[in-house]
């Protein structure tokens, strides 16, 4: 017996590169013979004329192959087996259709079906007719065994050790395959004499990859006896391709050399493989052993692939209920864990630490995620702390740690079962830190979650050296197998228990709960710190534009009444006439009401802004408000330019605010009459049968498409500031009223081509809540 100390990652198996790709080159797919059990009839299948046979014919079916070659198959089928083939060839798939009980040349054989590269392939093999109701007896019986298993390990001894009582073979073990895809003995039924494998690993080359993919195709292989002569095929090659035919889907393809040795070395006679997988993957082998040829008939062939096809979903269910249960257990965990977070940084939701509180309250509930997966320490770090529960690192180490983490963790999840091996500093700490599980909150990694596992120092108990597992004989230069399967102890240092994938999915989980719900609520913070800044930027530039804008008309009236008082002050003939005087005082009269207006503006956007503005509601004439306010703006049209021309519906009768849609009027064709470029401004007042309308359109410079959407919103507006006058609060107005009375406006325009402004009205006053008076407060 051997033994190796081997620290993980450090050291690399005694392998020949060249050998093993060697080896994974082997073409086993085409070995170009069968095992002499069994006889292989190629046909074409457009004319059904044998093209390839295996040589052995004569003895299995009394017909040499090359008499057979060329010969229609019909020829040696009795007409009730001729029936049955030709049924089986109108189907997709010939292998569901296997076996076929067939008589060819008069004796009874079991056929197995399938197509390769063109041809439609026949393996005959001698049998009696199918049993059929001891076979489904005996699946039931089975089945129900099987379906009482409660565990995976439960299952697999049960899978040993019924094959071995169906099938009658020496030994048979169940492998499972690792991730690196070494496979462990798990399960095993032997006769008493027999040394036991159980507990056994054997590495990954002992299955090369071609090897594999043909265990997921057979999904039962056997081999009667590796001293059998294999037959060749008559000719060797396809006749359609030129190639050998491959044999991929073949029963009876004969065995490769390597295996053949290999099989010898272990003392075996006669084999059988089921395989187990999941997701067309292989990911177990249940592997027969017998000391003398030994071969299954096909029927109980047949038992065997349900068996495994059977095994392999309950393998899965049981690994998946295992999974469930642990991740309801991690998900109630993690569930509290977030709950408490979040009633931390709620109730600092407030206050001017709350991003501050948010990294405290994953530090502060660090305990809470110590049995969240199985691990024997857990640390929470952010930028400055480490907050740490159970075994962990010092805190200068996880810092050394995480810092090495933020430069090469690409993905918010990272796994490893052996730190050291990747980080070589943490070597030091594989009594506590071997195992890592990290969850990143952040893509920069400022806030992480870490999870310890300790190293688990075990022996690997190998059947034969897998740092040797193929040679390369000196005599022939041939690859051979490993002679010896003498026990050899691996122990291995540096490694943990690798994490379970319902762990790292509970992570992930976890990582995403907190994201959304705890730095979530850090996120909307910072977007009201955002908001908060537009807000005070807006400020400022309305208290820019509102100095202004109130400066202009005091300027002007305090330089009208300056003149006024010195003029007065001259007194006599040399005074200000009434002539002269009225002029000033108009001129003044103007800016006074535009003051006015500036002020009555910022007024109701006070009142909107704070829900404090009221509404009265009462019958208007829309009609006759229009003609009022076309009349009382015409003057300042005329200095403009332009011309109003008024069409209006009669009765366009609802109930609204009077005041305040007189303001929304006035807003309109004040500005038309200001953009409208000097051109005509048409105001138009229609009726339907529940809303009444106002259009006003002016043929000026028109809304960029770009600032159509924003030019309603407070302070915006379309063009420069030094161009054109005004808060830039008007349509924003114009929009709460009319909003406010039930109604919407629109905005159509094309740049350069004028505007147009659609008002739409409820010609009937809706609904009130209950209470709310005469008054609508809004906004």
């Amino acid at each position: 017996m051997a033994t190796s100390e081997v620290d993980i990652g450090a050291a690399a198996l005694d392998i020949s590169a060249e050998a093993l790709e060697e080896c994974a080159r082997e073409p086993i797919h085409v070995p170009g013979s069968v095992q002499p059990h069994g006889a292989l009839l190629a046909v074409r299948e457009d004319d059904l004329r044998v093209v390839q046979a295996s040589e052995n014919t004569r003895a299995l079916v009394g017909v040499d192959a090359r008499a057979l070659l060329g010969q229609p198959l019909r020829a040696f089928l009795d007409p009730g087996s001729w029936d049955q083939f030709e049924r089986a060839l109108r189907q997709p798939s010939l292998r569901k259709e296997s076996p076929l009980f067939l008589r060819f040349a008069g004796l009874a054989f079991t056929a197995m079906l399938y197509r390769s590269e063109g041809l439609v392939v026949l393996e005959l093999e001698a049998s009696g007719p199918p049993e059929e109701n001891r076979i489904a007896g005996t699946l039931q019986v089975l089945l129900a065994r099987l379906s009482g298993a409660r565990t995976v390990v439960d299952l697999l001894r049960s899978v040993a050790n019924e094959v071995k009582v169906l099938t009658g073979y020496d030994r048979v073990m169940v492998y499972r395959f690792h991730e690196d895809q070494h496979g462990e003995v798990v399960a095993e039924a032997r006769e008493p004499e027999l040394e036991p494998y159980l507990g056994q690993h054997y590495p990954a080359s002992d299955i090369p990859a071609q090897a594999r993919r043909l265990y997921t195709k057979n999904l039962v292989r056997c081999i009667r006896d590796v001293e059998a002569i294999p037959s060749p095929l008559v000719p060797p090659d396809n006749p359609r391709t030129g190639r050998p035919l491959d044999l991929s889907d073949a029963w009876l393809r004969s065995v490769s050399p390597v295996h053949v040795q290999y099989l010898r070395n272990m003392g075996v006679s006669a084999s059988m493989s089921i395989s187990l997988l999941r997701d067309g993957a292989l990911f177990g082998l249940v592997a027969c052993h017998h000391r003398a040829p030994r071969l299954l008939v096909p029927s109980l062939r047949g038992v065997c692939e349900v068996l495994g096809r059977v095994a392999s979903f309950q393998m899965e269910m049981l690994d998946q209920k295992e999974a469930a249960e642990q991740s309801v257990r991690a998900s109630t965990l993690a569930q509290r864990y977030v709950e408490r977070v979040a009633a931390q940084l709620g109730a600092a939701t407030h206050r001017a630490t709350a991003k501050g509180e948010a990294e405290r309250g994953l530090l502060g509930q660090v305990s809470s995620l110590l049995g969240f997966v199985e691990a024997t320490g857990v640390a929470v770090v952010d930028e400055a702390q480490v907050a740490t529960a159970g075994v962990t690192p010092a805190a200068e180490d996880v810092r050394r740690i995480v810092a090495w983490l933020r430069e090469t963790m690409k993905e918010p999840i990272f796994v490893t079962d052996a730190l050291g091996a990747e980080l070589p500093l943490a070597r030091a700490l594989a009594p506590v830190a071997s195992g890592l599980l990290v969850t990143s909150f952040s893509p920069e990694g400022r806030t992480m979650s870490m999870w310890f596992r300790p190293e688990i120092e075990r022996t690997i108990s190998w059947a034969g050296d897998p740092r040797k597992p193929v040679s390369r004989d000196p005599n022939t230069m041939r690859i051979e197998p490993r002679r010896s399967f003498e026990v050899w102890r691996q122990t291995v240092k540096g490694c943990a228990e690798p994490w379970k994938p319902w762990e790292i999915e509970a992570a992930s989980a976890l990582r995403a709960a907190v994201v959304s719900i705890v730095l979530g609520q850090a996120a909307d913070l910072a977007r009201l710190a955002t908001d908060l800044r537009a807000a005070l930027r807006a400020r400022d530039d309305f208290l820019s534009v509102a100095s202004h804008e109130l400066r202009t008309p005091i300027a002007t009236l305090r330089l009208t009444l300056e003149a006024l008082q010195r003029a007065a002050a001259r007194g006599g003939e040399s005074g200000l006439s009434r002539a002269d005087a009225m002029p000033r005082i108009e001129m003044a009269m103007r800016q006074v009401e535009r003051s006015a207006a500036l002020v009555d503006q910022l007024l109701d956007v006070s009142q909107l802004s704070s829900g404090k503005l009221s509404l009265s509601f009462a019958e208007t004439d829309l009609g006759a408000l229009v003609r009022r306010v076309a009349e009382r703006l015409s003057m300042q049209a005329a200095a403009a330019g332009s011309t109003l021309e008024v069409r209006t519906e009669p009765d366009v009768v609802g109930q609204w605010d009077e005041g305040r849609l007189d303001q929304v009027v006035t807003n309109l064709l004040t500005n038309a009459i200001k953009y409208g470029a000097g051109r005509p401004v048409t105001i138009e007042v229609r009726r339907g049968r529940r809303e009444a309308e106002l259009v006003v359109r002016d043929r000026g410079i028109g809304i960029p498409a770009e600032a159509q959407a924003r030019i309603f919103e407070r302070f915006e507006r379309a063009v420069s500031a030094s161009h054109y006058g005004g808060f830039g609060l008007g349509l924003w107005i114009v929009r709460q009223f009319v909003e406010q009375m039930g109604g919407h406006v629109s905005v159509a325009s094309t740049e350069g081509q004028g505007a147009t402004f659609t008002v739409c009205l409820p010609l009937a006053r809706r609904a009130t809540p209950e209470g709310e008076g005469q008054g609508v407060a809004g906004a």
